[in-house]
């Protein structure tokens, strides 16, 4: 019985259980060139981006949640804290962004510039 405590508790506080939950952005850095999008291009994304919710399950369904759309595909969490998804029918590998410190942070590049996303879990 204390072997089988003991093998719960390590796999709670694996640095996967940390995903494990529903993540809502709390900042979004929009680094457009302000000669190629005017500030509403960039306020629109802005707000487009800040409705975004991310769920990990621990069956290691990602679902990305944005504009009442719901896109489901597989995570994982690599050792320097980078989550990777893969939808099921696309053998591409994506990276989401970084884990450190409880916070996801995110980076998009664009041909108008840098978005960056932080997300933290929901409580």
């Amino acid at each position: 019985m204390i072997g089988l405590a003991l093998a719960f508790s390590s796999c709670s506080s694996s640095p996967e259980s940390k995903l494990l939950g529903t993540w809502k952005v709390t900042e979004v850095k929009v680094n457009f060139d302000e000669q190629k999008a005017d500030s509403q291009t960039i306020s629109q994304v802005e707000n487009r981006e800040k409705q975004t919710i991310l769920k990990f399950t621990s069956d290691s369904t990602l679902s990305i949640i944005n504009d009442n759309n719901t896109h489901r595909s597989l995570w994982t969490l690599g050792d320097k804290g980078l989550i990777s998804y893969q939808f099921e029918k696309d053998h591409t590998v994506y990276e989401l962004g970084t884990l450190k410190n409880n916070v996801i942070t995110a980076t998009s590049s664009t041909p108008l510039g840098d978005i960056v996303t932080v997300f933290e879990k929901s409580k």
